[in-house]
Order: structure tokens, then sequence, then C-alpha cells
């Protein structure tokens, strides 16, 4: 299994080119002062707190905001990414539903692809952004010492791998596998966690009222 992952990297057809050749880049909405959520808000903004690399965006908790300026909001589209580039953890998440009159807060960077290129799929460089070789990349170019982040062009610069429709279609569903696979290990985990729990509550139970 993991031997076949490996080989659809190094796919014979695969064409090798920077992103910036497949999506535009653009920053998030530059809000001036701290969000604070409006519940007349005509605007949901994705932050920080919305989104996980593994989870994705989780859209039930969004702030609503009044936006103010003169410039038209660019709204999230259904198949943008968003990519968090400051911090220890750089990592990037698929907008993989309709938001409607939604932003992104200024902390991200928004990748969209290009009208000419349906030879990638969105969710296939969510996943390249978040595979080792990305992040080695980022590691290798972060600016900053204190906390690192990457720069614009530095994101634009990144080599992506893309290999035929067929084989991004096979990583995703392997990727897909992957995480239901962890967070059903995870619940059985905190299942076994709970029963010894109650176990030893149970085994303690007598000499707790013996000492009463």
């Amino acid at each position: 299994m993991f031997f076949s992952f490996t080989l659809c990297l190094n796919y014979k057809d695969a064409e090798k080119m920077n992103i910036k050749h497949l999506v535009n880049v653009s920053a998030g909405h530059p809000f001036r002062e701290s969000i604070q959520h409006a519940l007349d808000g005509d605007t949901a903004v994705v932050q920080l707190k919305d989104v996980d690399p593994e989870k994705g965006l989780d859209s039930t908790q969004l702030y609503r905001v009044h936006l103010t300026g003169r410039k038209s909001p660019d709204y999230l589209q259904q198949g943008d990414i968003l990519f968090i580039g400051r911090g220890y953890r750089i990592f990037a998440i698929l907008v993989d539903q309709d938001l409607q009159h939604s932003v992104a807060g200024s902390h991200f960077f928004i990748l969209r692809l290009k009208p000419n290129k349906q030879a990638v799929r969105p969710d296939y460089l969510v996943w390249y952004i978040n595979y080792k070789q990305a992040q080695r990349y980022f590691s290798q170019h972060a600016a900053g010492s204190a906390l690192p982040h990457i720069t614009r062009t530095t994101l634009e610069n990144l080599p992506v791998l893309v290999p035929p429709l067929a084989v991004q279609e096979r990583l995703i569903k392997l990727h897909q596998c992957r995480l239901k696979e962890k967070a059903l290990l995870e619940k059985l985990i905190e299942k076994k966690k709970q029963l010894v729990a109650g176990l030893l509550d149970k085994t303690l139970e007598p000499y707790q009222e013996d000492r009463s």
C-alpha cells in the first residue's frame, strides 16, 4: 500500500512546475481591527480557529461581521485553497463547501485555480502542500527565526509534481482512507481509556466505602 503511494509520486508522466503556474495567489481580507462577532453581520469570516490540517474547515462557528470600505470583498468560492504560512504548522485546507458571502482573514493566503488548469485537482494541491516534499521546501525557505513564516513569493515558487488526474484521484482516496483509519483508531483508544478508567473506579470503590 505505502509502496504504491510513493510510486505514484514518481509517475513518469507527471509534470513539475511552480504552483504560481497553476493558481492565482491573493491575501486574505485586511481587517484593521480585531474581529468582533455581530449576530446581524452580512459577511462570515474564516479564521485560524476554524481550520485544522486534518479535519479541514469547520464552518459551524464562523464569526459574522459588517464589512466597511469601498473595495468589494473577494468572497471565498468552493474549491479555493486556504494556506496558513505563519507559525510552526504550515498547512493548507480546502474550501469544500459553498460559503456564501464569506471571506478569509488576513492570516491566510488564498489559492484559486486558474481557469485553464483543469489538469489539477484543488484537493490534490492541498494534499501536496501538506505532504513531506512541500513541507521540506517550506522548512528550507521559511523567513524569520522567532516565528517562521512563508512569504508570498516563496509560496508561489513552490515546486509541485502534477501527475495525471487518475493518479491524483487515487492519491486523494488513499489519503482519505488514512484519515478515516486514524479517526477510528483515536475513537477506539478513547473508548479503551474510558473502559479502563471505569474498571479502576470499580476496583477502588469497596476500599473507599470502608474508609467512610
